[in-house]
Formats: C-alpha cells, structure tokens, sequence
C-alpha cells in the first residue's frame, strides 16, 4: 500500500497552532543529552514565539545551540491523534518586530484580554523558533488516505 498522506493543510496547521496552548520544546545540552520542556505560544507569521526565564536549562540550551524542536499535539484516541512538529533555529526576539502583535495575541489567548506581565519580571525574554521544516499529522484523515490509496490502485 502507499503511503498515506495524513498531513494537515496550510490552512489546518494554521488554525490547529492559533487553538493549541502547550509545546513541548526540546532542546540538547552540550553532551547532546535531551531536554523537553511544555511551554506556552504564539503562533505568528510562520514563527513560533515562546516566553521564559533567562538562565534556565531550556534557554541555556537554545542560546547556546540556536536550535530546537517543538511539537505540539493533541488526542486521546488513536483515530484522532493529531499534531505539528516544527525544528529550526531559536533566537531572542524581544525586538522582534511582531513583538506587539505578538503580546496582543498572548494576552487574549492567555491572560483573558489581560496585560502580558513578563516585562515587569526578571530575566524574562521572549524567544522566537523559526522553522527549517514543519512535519503535522491527523488521524482523523487516515480513512479518507485509504480510500484514496485504493482508489490509485
């Protein structure tokens, strides 16, 4: 049989990252041991935009090695797991021109509306994950790929 193509639309991907709440970001510590944190985001502009605490391993480890990985994902079922794994480069973002839009969308997504606090909060700085390659996947379109494969024959 042939391989089934499960992968999730631009579009989908673009309305499942607006919806999710949690990665989970690896990174590698200098042995190349792995590290894998959850973390909010935001979604924007083809990027991922991450907060955290200067000084941490997670943050010690991207700065030092500009990459991660973060997958983010969802389902309790087989037939409905779904997720995007998206690898790349990492750097801070805090000038980040998107910076503002980027706060606004933090806000209404996790603060209610409210005001985006880590500006007040020490050693914060916002990171920014941009991606080399983006792999995503829905178990939801596995019988729809089926179908597909038998009908190509």
């Amino acid at each position: 049989m042939a391989k089934l193509d499960i992968s999730m639309t631009p579009e989908e991907m673009e309305t499942y990252l607006a919806e999710q709440r949690t990665a989970r970001v690896a990174t590698a510590d200098e042995r190349g041991e792995p590290h894998v944190v959850p973390l909010w985001f935001i979604w924007h502009d083809r990027a991922l935009f991450l907060n955290s605490t200067l000084g941490n391993v997670t943050v010690e480890n991207m700065l030092r090695s500009g990459r991660a990985t973060a997958v983010v994902d969802d389902g309790v079922e087989y037939e409905v797991l779904r997720g995007v794994t998206i690898h790349g480069r990492i750097e801070r973002a805090n000038d980040d021109p998107r910076q503002p839009e980027v706060e606004r969308m933090w806000s209404e997504k996790y603060m209610g509306g409210g005001e985006v606090p880590y500006s007040k909060w020490r050693n914060r700085t916002w990171l920014r994950l941009d991606p080399d390659s983006i792999a995503s996947w829905d178990f939801r379109k596995i019988p729809e790929a089926k179908a597909r494969a038998r009908a190509q024959g």
